[in-house]
């Protein structure tokens, strides 16, 4: 079975997933019987299995205890809306001073380039002109015009009188001389006209230097609304899945308030020990007075935990960091415990310091071995204008025994640096032991 929604309103927005089923393995119970078989090419047989359940011999019975199996996962997401909405202003203001300069620079160029236009085109054209009355009056001096004469004629019906004409070309313009018309009953006359045009002649061309004054306006600053962002919300994720065999919870949360708060829980119960666990965690952002962020970790289980914190802060003065981690091991075989802290900040004068410490206790019978020993790990570091020191130092020791043979050892070294203006200062020292039962 599944089902699935998804819901929207002013106030959330949320989607549910759930899907449940069932799975009998009843037939896990059949048992099975395999005849002896000879691989071939080899001639290797392998022995006949008679009656063999695989629920029983395979450790399914004791873990999964019952055939009949059954699972139900669900899953929801929800974010919850938040009303307020944070302004955001555009600062419009450096905008508009960047294109009045520009635009300031663009017509200081364009009057430039205007002018060297001008002039280029203005020499061009009085030569071009030149030219072409040189040119005209060389063709007008050595070729006479052409002339096509028309002879009179009447025209009749209307008995109209036409006289004769003519037409004169030359190399660059022409001349018509219409003719008279006449008519002898009615009176009517009209006198013969001449008809002249000129040659094509460029006119002279001045171009005034305060001609087309160009400039783009100014651009000024407009009251625009500031820009509205809705405040992020609370988000929520919750993960559920249960069977016969285990039970797994998940939940995560990211919630806005004044803080910044993050949050995440996981857990699981099982009828088999090492797959319970309990794992948490933490974070939050706060933005009092400066800038604080703190994290924490845990997790719980029959055989690991460990808890891991850390804190970082930043004001406009002074910066400030700490981080601690803490596991233990704990397993038939081996226990083990591990620390780690550092430590920084710039309150009187920079600092960093850092620590590891690891004990540890191996016991293995069958291996018919032992071994116990301590790891220290020390570093810090300090800082100024006027002198700078570094310190560090390493110790380990182990104890144990390989076949009932035992053995013993130690390392230790410490080195340490400080430099000022007057000089420096460095010492390193390495110190080492080591016995092994009936050889040195």
């Amino acid at each position: 079975n599944q089902n699935f929604s998804a819901g929207n309103n002013e106030n959330s927005t949320d989607a549910h997933i759930g899907i449940s089923g069932e799975a009998n393995l009843d037939f896990l119970n059949t048992p099975l019987t395999i005849p002896e078989m000879t691989l071939p090419y080899t001639g290797f047989k392998i022995p006949q299995v008679k009656d063999f359940s695989l629920w029983e011999k395979t450790g399914l019975k004791e873990f999964l205890k019952t055939t009949k199996q059954s699972f139900d996962l669900s899953v929801k997401a929800q974010y919850k809306k938040n009303k307020d909405k944070h302004s955001i202003p555009i600062p419009l203001d450096v905008f508009y001073v960047f294109i009045n300069q520009n635009i300031n620079s663009f017509n200081r160029h364009f009057e430039k380039v205007r002018g060297k236009a001008l002039n280029l085109f203005t020499k061009s054209y009085n030569e071009a002109k030149i030219k072409l009355n040189k040119y005209m009056v060389e063709k007008s001096l050595n070729k006479e015009p052409m002339t096509l004469q028309i002879p009179g004629y009447t025209i009749p019906v209307v008995n109209t009188e036409l006289s004769p004409f003519t037409a004169k070309m030359w190399t660059f313009g022409f001349e018509i001389r219409t003719p008279n018309l006449t008519t002898p009953d009615s009176g009517f006359y009209v006198p013969s006209y001449a008809i002249v045009l000129p040659s094509l002649e460029l006119p002279a061309l001045n171009v005034p230097r305060n001609f087309l004054k160009f400039s783009l306006p100014e651009l000024k600053v407009l009251s625009i609304p500031n820009i509205l962002i809705p405040a992020m919300g609370n988000i929520t994720y919750d993960f559920s899945f249960k069977s016969s065999v285990i039970t797994l919870n998940t939940n995560v949360g990211l919630y806005n308030q004044s803080d910044i708060v993050a949050h995440f829980l996981s857990s699981s119960s099982s009828v088999i020990d090492a797959l319970q666990y309990k794992l948490e965690g933490s974070l939050s952002l706060t933005r009092k007075r400066g800038l604080k962020l703190a994290t924490a970790l845990s997790l719980s289980n029959k055989y690991v935990e460990g808890n891991h914190d850390s804190t970082i802060s930043l004001t406009k003065k002074t910066m400030e960091a700490s981080v601690t981690t803490t596991a233990n091991v704990q397993i038939p075989i081996l226990r083990m415990n591990f620390k780690q802290e550092l430590n920084g900040n710039t309150k009187s004068k920079p600092t960093v310091s850092s620590s590891i410490e690891l004990k540890y206790d191996f016991n293995s019978t069958k291996l018919y071995s032992t071994a116990t020993g301590t790891v220290n790990h020390k570093f810090s570091l300090e800082s100024l204008t006027s002198y700078f020191s570094i310190e560090l130092s390493n110790n380990g020791d182990i104890k144990g025994s390989v076949l009932l043979r035992e053995y013993s050892g130690m390392i230790a070294s410490e080195v340490s640096t400080y430099l000022n203006s007057k000089g420096t200062r460095s010492s390193v020292k390495l110190q080492g032991a080591s016995k092994v039962d009936r050889l040195w």
